[in-house]
């Protein structure tokens, strides 16, 4: 029995057909949908096993097609109000800051949470510590690169590894200058090269905001220290992650570009689904050509290396600070109001405002936080305005 934060995302799309070409595996019981209620009434149609369902607001709620059976619930607390279905796990795929409550909740309820929310890690790692972020019954990560490390260490020793690399695609501007990046237009920024992702994602993609997020929550993950960290661009994006280890060796794990894997690989947990059978396009070819690997250029992905910086420290206030300035800064530019160099200028700000101070002992505490890190950054937007 699953619950999915973010049914009509990437992600949730991605799920979606998991479910379909695996009936017997799993069932939807609820979801949330933001505003999307077209996409979500066909769903409600398609699987009569949904008892509840969380959109945005009421306005949205009300184009809800549902039965009398079915639960509607709305804004936060709605989202909270979905564990009550009682679901067996919850597939966290909802983008930013929102997640992070429901994480905690989930987890203090002793219900698993297949994790796509990266913030969700960043912002409540410290205050969960390393025994439950790091705990496979509790936590189960479905990015690809943190999937991909999951099975490396699976079939390794631990103490055996050097460094742990997770690669990234370089995204939508990785053949622009810095000049060019910096003044990007928003299609640009938006036109990933592989991944069909949310705007959010494919914008800190663009800036690599999303492998420094991706970094923490690897931080958090596994079993290991921010120096045996690393990342290198690899524009195919065939390797999502490998491992060096102490003897000169290495072990990467290799994969189709597509999300079904990761998630089927988290939902499934520890077993393995046998996709390819009933699932075309996902056999990897080895016969494509050469693999690629490029370092990453830290004076052109600036808050990048400030993300090495960050977890070198196991700073956590800077860690919460580059994730929430980083989630205002990029609305920002999608609304057209800042340039991409901005959002460098913003997220650095931000994250040296707040770096060092204490850190929030209750959910409470990790609230102000958050509200004190927003109205800190939009301040500097308005400061930073084209």
């Amino acid at each position: 029995k699953i619950l999915v934060y973010g049914i009509t995302g990437s992600i949730g799309s991605s799920f979606i057909r998991l479910l379909r070409a695996f009936p017997e595996e799993s069932s939807l019981i609820s979801c949330s949908a933001g505003k999307n209620t077209e996409l979500l009434n066909h769903y409600i149609k398609e699987f009569n096993t949904i008892k509840a369902v969380a959109l945005q607001d009421e306005k949205s709620a009300i184009n809800v097609e549902f039965n009398s059976s079915m639960e509607i619930y709305t804004k936060e607390p709605g989202l909270l109000k979905l564990l009550d279905t009682n679901p067996d796990i919850v597939l966290m795929a909802l983008p930013g800051k929102i997640g992070w409550k429901i994480t905690l909740e989930a987890i203090k309820r002793g219900i698993p949470v297949a994790l796509a929310n990266k913030e969700s890690l960043v912002i409540a790692g410290f205050f969960m510590g390393k025994e439950i972020t790091a705990n496979r019954k509790k936590i189960i990560p479905v990015d690809s690169e943190h999937a991909a490390i999951m099975q490396l260490l699976e079939k390794s020793n631990i103490e055996e590894i050097e460094k742990i690399y997770i690669t990234a695609s370089g995204g939508a501007l990785r053949d622009f200058s810095k000049e060019q990046m910096e003044k990007a237009s928003i299609k640009e920024a938006l036109n990933h090269p592989v991944w069909k992702m949310g705007k959010k994602v494919t914008i800190d993609s663009a800036t690599m905001v999303n492998k420094g997020l991706e970094l923490m929550e690897a931080y958090w993950l596994f079993p290991i220290e921010p120096h045996q960290l690393g990342v290198v661009v690899h524009p195919k994006v065939a390797v999502h992650a490998f491992a060096d280890f102490k003897d000169g060796s290495g072990l990467s794990q290799l994969a189709v570009s597509d999300m079904i894997i990761p998630i089927s690989s988290a939902l499934s947990y520890p077993k393995k689904l046998p996709l390819k059978s009933r699932i075309s396009n996902l056999q990897f070819n080895y016969f494509s050509g050469e693999l690629d690997f490029l370092k990453p250029d830290f004076d052109k992905y600036p808050l990048l290396k400030l993300a090495f910086e960050i977890l070198e420290k196991k700073d956590y206030s800077a860690m919460v600070a580059y994730a929430i300035s980083d989630e205002i800064a990029v609305e920002n530019f999608l609304d057209g109001k800042i340039t991409i160099g901005q959002i460098n200028s913003i997220v650095s700000k931000t994250v040296k405002h707040f770096s060092n101070i204490i850190h929030p002992e209750t959910i409470e505490e990790i609230s102000e936080l958050l509200i004190t890190i927003e109205n800190y950054s939009k301040k500097l937007v308005k400061n930073e305005k084209i």
